[in-house]
């Protein structure tokens, strides 16, 4: 299996995760930083697991609060000079659960479109965080024509239809054991436009010291969803969404 999505430079024992994953028999992770002041790190993961793990790096919409116009104007400027070490650009898109604000709704819009013309030029995948805002973002991903595109933890099947006739991609992560509207699309997204993501270290409840304790061995909670859903085995699936994940990300693994 591949785990699209995870946020091993968040990890500090990120080492000990990676030796788990291998030894689960996992192909690869992906991992987007979302924070400039994660990059280095998870540049640095990505050259010292060179072909397990691959990086992405980008601006979640929920730091446009955050982050100056000249923050955000170097991270692209880093993304650009370390494009041969990323696969992907992301999380971008938007966030109207966090940020609320009109104006800076406004200014989230600005940057995803930027994004998505960013990730063209680059022609990398652009990976999508969308949380109550999925209308907005189909919309802007429409206008620009967003070409290699990963819905990361997609909740909304209203736009089955568009996703296929695209070709983009949704991840499908461990929160489809409990909703509803997850479920529902996986069973409108046709396998070939699906991946599985743990969104790691989310998604796995917290220890004592309320350290997160999400991991992509996790990875076998979205998969078991789709294949209840789907009517297949769990290791078919695995290996048809390791497939699509390392078509989209052009990942150099043998599945």
């Amino acid at each position: 299996m591949i785990d699209s999505h995870c946020h091993l430079e968040l990890m500090k024992n990120a080492d000990d995760v990676i030796a788990r994953c291998k030894d689960a028999g996992m192909k690869a992770v992906v991992s987007p930083s979302t924070h400039p002041k994660d990059f280095q790190r998870g540049l640095e993961l990505s050259r010292k697991h060179k072909g397990f793990m691959f990086m992405g790096a980008g601006v979640h919409p929920e730091y446009v609060k955050d982050l100056a116009q000249s923050d955000i104007d170097k991270a692209f400027a880093w993304i650009r000079e370390h494009e041969k070490d990323i696969v992907g650009v992301g999380e971008q898109g938007l966030d109207y659960f966090w940020i609320k604000e009109p104006y800076w709704q406004e200014k989230q819009k600005e940057l995803f479109a930027k994004s998505i013309e960013f990730a063209k030029e680059l022609d990398k995948v652009l990976i999508v965080h969308t949380r109550d805002a999925h209308a907005d973002a189909m919309q802007i991903l429409e206008k620009h024509n967003a070409e290699r595109v990963q819905l990361h933890m997609w909740g909304e099947n209203r736009f089955a239809s568009a996703i296929k006739d695209r070709g983009w991609l949704v991840s499908v992560g461990p929160v489809s054991a409990r909703s509803k509207s997850h479920k529902r699309v996986i069973r409108d997204i046709p396998m070939e436009n699906l991946m599985l993501e743990t969104d790691s270290p989310w998604f796995g409840g917290k220890d004592e010291s309320g350290r997160l304790l999400g991991e992509p061995t996790n990875i076998k909670i979205p998969a078991a969803e789709i294949a209840e859903i789907k009517g297949m085995d769990i290791t078919e699936v695995g290996r048809a969404c390791a497939k699509n994940a390392a078509k989209l990300f052009r990942l150099p693994v043998r599945i």
